[in-house]
């Protein structure tokens, strides 16, 4: 008695209460080999960007120190090829469920521009090394897949990938007061006057980008900062990714790469409708800002920014008549093309347009293959992110279709995911992300009916399974 009249008064009005319930803190997931091992090849293919063959080529190799630097780091995407083609082989087990699908065929269309590469080539040498890095993507990419459940280390190499997307735009557009008047490309006409980037000067020993090209590395690192922004969380987080949506919206302005602007608007629409519980609320902010923008005689401004002139442009910048060009002499080699950067051969300039690009390098074999793969891909994400979503949300972020909406759009005016670019090294793995949700839907969908067989069949067996009310016999007079 006096023990529990000694018990402190909080200890008092506490007893007989159940105990709280502790939850014991979620161990930290710690990164797979397989994540490790696909974000260090990918960091690879990114080392080897923007340089090519012709350095360590070059008579008197090395002039200096940085030639030395960009000539060694040409062969590292072939070295992550290699290596690549070392874990395929002890994965070998899970090769055949991919190859028959889209990587498959865009292994098909590397194997066939490198034929036309070794043949038909003018500088063999020059065409099979880009068409040797254009393998050693896919053939990292294939190796990422073969495992269990790819899902989480593939958006760890998205991750990966559009961070170096993030860091390059801001690295660039924290140089252009340093690099002064050679970043800016004066504009005769707009509310701006100028364009960043003019791809004709040279930052640290490498071709600087040009403008188009600035213009994606700030839209696919504004696409990305989106969610991050609406998201619930650490409010300092969302003010952090606040801050790099904006500079990115501001890098993308200044950029005036024109079909970029109109993809980017058009990745945002599909951010906004991700989410079907504020899909309402996001439209109808939208058009009130839209409406307001109307009132302030924005898109007059608009038009005049997007145009340069005030007039519609046909021609695209005369893209159409390289075009007309290469439509032609793609039927003096119509089944296999004429390999890689066979537009600088052939043309004298580049394509500026995927879907041409990828015919005309590897003919109607390769060019159509991947084609073909890339609409199974659109088919999937549409299915899975749009139509048929999985009960885990986290397995469809919004920005992977937007991203992919915004490589197939700016793949009408420029080659994208036709050759080792940037913009495919930006948006190549979603192909294996969304297979690797596809095969991860049916693995689920076979579990639920293979449960659901057995169910019947334990049915059969015990009626009352079946939910059947129990059948209580009528008593007797005796009983």
């Amino acid at each position: 008695m006096g023990g529990e009249a000694a018990k402190p008064l909080e200890l008092r009005r506490l007893a007989g209460r159940p105990a709280p319930r502790i939850e014991p803190p979620k161990p930290r997931q710690r990164q797979s080999v397989n994540a490790l091992l696909g974000m260090g090849l990918w960091m690879l293919l990114w080392l080897g960007y923007n340089t090519d063959l012709s350095r360590a080529t070059a008579p008197g190799f090395p002039a200096n120190t940085m030639d030395l630097i960009h000539g060694l780091r040409a062969f590292l995407p072939m070295v992550a090829g290699w290596m690549a083609i070392i874990l395929i082989s002890t994965r070998a087990s899970r090769l055949f469920s991919w190859i028959i699908g889209p990587l498959g065929l865009m292994l098909m269309y590397a194997v066939t521009g490198l034929i036309s590469s070794a043949t038909l080539a003018p500088e063999p040498s020059y065409a099979l090394y880009f068409g040797f890095n254009y393998l050693s993507l896919t053939l990292v990419l294939l190796a990422i897949v073969l495992v269990e459940n790819p899902l989480p280390d593939l958006l760890k190499v998205l991750r990966l990938t559009w961070n170096v997307s993030i860091v390059i735009t801001i690295s660039l557009l924290a140089a252009i007061p340093i690099v002064g008047s050679e970043a800016i490309n004066d504009s005769d006409t707009g509310p701006i006057g100028f364009r960043t980037y003019k791809g004709n000067d040279t930052i640290m020993g490498m071709p600087t980008t040009r403008s188009t090209g600035f213009a994606r590395y700030a839209a696919i690192a504004a696409i990305v900062a989106l969610p991050r922004v609406m998201e619930k969380g650490k409010l300092w987080v969302r003010i952090l990714w606040g801050i790099v949506f904006a500079a990115s919206v501001y890098a993308e302005i200044i950029a005036n790469g024109r079909t970029e602007i109109v993809a980017f608007l058009a990745s945002v629409a599909i951010i906004l409708s991700a989410e079907k519980a504020r899909r309402v609320v996001n439209f109808m902010a939208a058009l009130a800002a839209l409406i307001l923008l109307g009132f302030r005689g924005f898109y007059s401004e608009f038009f005049l920014y997007f145009t340069r002139t005030g007039h519609l442009d046909t021609t695209f910048t005369g893209r159409t008549d390289t075009w007309s060009l290469a439509w032609h002499l793609l039927w003096k080699s119509p089944w296999i093309g004429y390999g890689f950067q066979a537009d600088r051969f052939f043309l004298g300039q580049h394509m500026h347009n995927a879907f041409l690009h990828v015919l005309f390098q590897a003919g109607f074999v390769g060019g159509v293959a991947i084609l073909i793969g890339i609409a199974i891909v659109w088919y999937y994400t549409i299915y899975y992110f749009a139509f048929h979503q999985p009960a885990d949300k986290t397995l469809i972020p919004p920005e992977i279709p937007a991203v992919l909406l915004f490589t197939t759009i700016s793949s009408l005016t420029e080659s994208t995911f036709a050759y080792y670019s940037a913009a495919w090294l930006l948006s190549a793995p979603i192909v294996g992300y969304v297979l690797g949700l596809h095969q991860h839907m049916r693995r689920i969908a076979s579990r639920a009916a293979h449960e659901r067989i057995l169910r019947i069949r334990a049915a059969w067996r015990h009626p009352r399974d079946l939910g059947r009310p129990l059948e209580v016999p009528t008593p007797t007079p005796e009983e």
